[in-house]
C-alpha cells in the first residue's frame, strides 16, 4: 500500500522519482542508487530526504530523526551487520554515506569489495533500497558499478528555495558488451502517458535532522583521520605504535595528574576525546597502563558500590 498524499507537498518531479523506486521494490527487486557530486554539493542531505520520502510514501507518516540516522551507515562492516540482523525487515531504505572510502575501486582486491559485490548480487530477496554517496561513480569498484540500478547526479543547490537540483538516470548493464548505459528516467503518469524526468528538486531536510547527522558524520571523520595518520606514519617508515614526543608529554601529565575523565584530559590537550582513546590504544601496545589513571564517570562509580547490608 502507498500513501501519495504523504509526499504531495514535495515537488512533482521528486514525487515521480520516489514512486518509480517504490514500484521497483514492490516488483520484488532491490534498488542500489549512487548519488554523485563534488564535495559540498549536498549529496548526503539529499539522500536523507530520499530516505524520508520513501518511508512516508510507504507508511503514510514521517519517520523520526532517530530512525533516519539509524539507517545511515559509513562503514562496510556496519552495513553488513545491518543486513545480517535477524530483525531486518523487507523494503527498508539505507544511506551508505561516503561509500567510496570503504568500497573504493583502488582497493578492488580487498575483501571488503568482494563482500559488497557478493551482497549486491544475493540480497534481491530482501528488497532493500540503498543510496551510496560518492564524489564520482569511479570511486565505486567496477564490480559494484555493474550492479547499480539508478544514478543521481547533483547539478546545483537552489539556495533561495532550499532545494538540491539533481539529474536522475536509469542504469543498464549490457552483459554481452560489458558496458553500462545511462537512460533518462521514465515513469508512467496517472493518465497512462509516459513521462521523462529530466531534473528533480529535492527539498532540504530540517535543521534538527541535519544537526544529528553532523554529529554522526563528525565521529566517522575523526576516526578516519586517525586511521589515515597511522597509515602515513607507516609509509614514512615510522612505527605507528611508538609514542611521539607529544604523546610522551601527555603520558607524563596524565600520570602526574590522575583521576580526570578522558574528555577532561582531551580539553587540557586541546584534542577530540576520540584522540585520547587512540592514544590509550598505543599505550596498551607499548605495555603502558595509562588506563588506571583515568577517572570514571559518576554513573559508573555508582555501579561499583556495594549494596548496604540489612540491619
Amino acid at each position: 500500500m502507498a500513501y501519495p498524499e504523504a509526499i504531495a507537498h514535495f515537488p512533482e518531479s521528486f514525487q515521480l522519482f520516489i514512486k518509480a523506486i517504490h514500484r521497483r521494490i514492490e516488483g520484488g527487486k532491490n534498488a542500489l542508487i549512487p548519488i554523485v557530486g563534488q564535495t559540498g554539493a549536498g549529496k548526503s542531505l539529499a539522500a536523507l530526504q530520499c530516505l524520508r520520502a520513501l518511508y512516508m510514501y510507504r507508511h503514510g507518516k514521517e519517520p523520526t530523526n532517530e530512525e533516519v540516522i539509524d539507517h545511515t551507515i559509513f562503514k562496510a562492516k556496519d552495513f553488513m551487520a545491518k543486513m545480517n540482523n535477524p530483525k531486518l525487515k523487507k523494503k527498508e531504505v539505507w544511506l551508505w554515506d561516503e561509500a567510496g572510502v570503504d568500497v573504493g575501486h583502488k582497493d578492488h582486491a580487498s575483501m571488503k569489495n568482494r563482500i559488497i559485490g557478493w551482497l549486491a548480487q544475493t540480497f534481491r530477496n530482501l528488497q532493500q533500497i540503498v543510496f551510496f554517496t560518492v564524489p564520482s561513480i569511479s570511486f565505486l569498484d567496477a564490480s559494484v558499478r555493474k550492479l547499480l540500478h539508478y544514478y543521481i547526479e547533483v547539478v546545483t543547490i537552489h539556495k533561495n528555495n532550499k532545494m538540491t537540483i539533481a539529474k536522475p538516470l536509469e542504469m543498464q548493464y549490457n552483459i554481452r558488451q560489458d558496458k553500462i548505459y545511462y537512460h533518462n528516467l521514465r515513469t508512467r503518469a496517472k493518465d497512462g502517458n509516459v513521462l521523462e524526468v529530466d531534473l528533480i528538486g529535492i527539498p532540504k531536510i530540517d535543521k534538527e535532522l541535519e544537526n544529528q547527522y553532523d554529529v554522526v558524520k563528525n565521529h566517522f571523520t575523526i576516526d578516519l583521520n586517525i586511521l589515515i595518520q597511522a597509515k602515513l606514519e607507516q609509509m614514512e617508515g615510522k612505527d605507528s605504535n611508538t609514542l611521539s614526543i607529544e604523546e610522551k608529554g601527555w603520558k607524563e601529565y596524565i600520570e602526574t595528574n590522575p583521576g580526570k575523565l578522558r574528555r577532561e584530559y582531551a580539553e587540557v590537550f586541546g584534542l577530540n576525546p576520540a584522540r585520547i582513546t587512540y592514544f590509550n590504544r598505543k599505550c596498551i601496545k607499548n605495555n603502558i597502563n595509562i588506563e588506571k589513571c583515568f577517572g570514571k564517570p559518576n554513573h559508573l562509580k555508582n555501579l561499583g558500590r556495594l549494596a548496604p547490608e540489612p540491619t
